[in-house]
């Protein structure tokens, strides 16, 4: 799994649903942060985290998984 692409599917699709990483963070129940260093790679939410951001975000949780 290359962590950047996973990341800026994450940024592209929060910025279709005009959100921004706070929002996000907080729908979800998570710290600004978390949105941060997913976006960029630096780690991997869990896969309960995952569905609640594809949720959110429109999207499947394959979505965010494809290579």
């Amino acid at each position: 799994m290359d962590t950047k692409k996973f990341g800026k599917k994450i940024k592209l699709a929060r910025v279709e649903q005009d959100l921004n990483q706070t929002q996000l963070a907080r729908k979800i129940g998570v710290k600004q942060k978390s949105i941060s260093r997913y976006e960029t790679g630096a780690s991997m939410p869990s896969i309960e985290t995952l569905v609640k951001i594809a949720k959110v975000l429109k999207k499947s949780a394959g979505y965010f998984l494809d290579g």
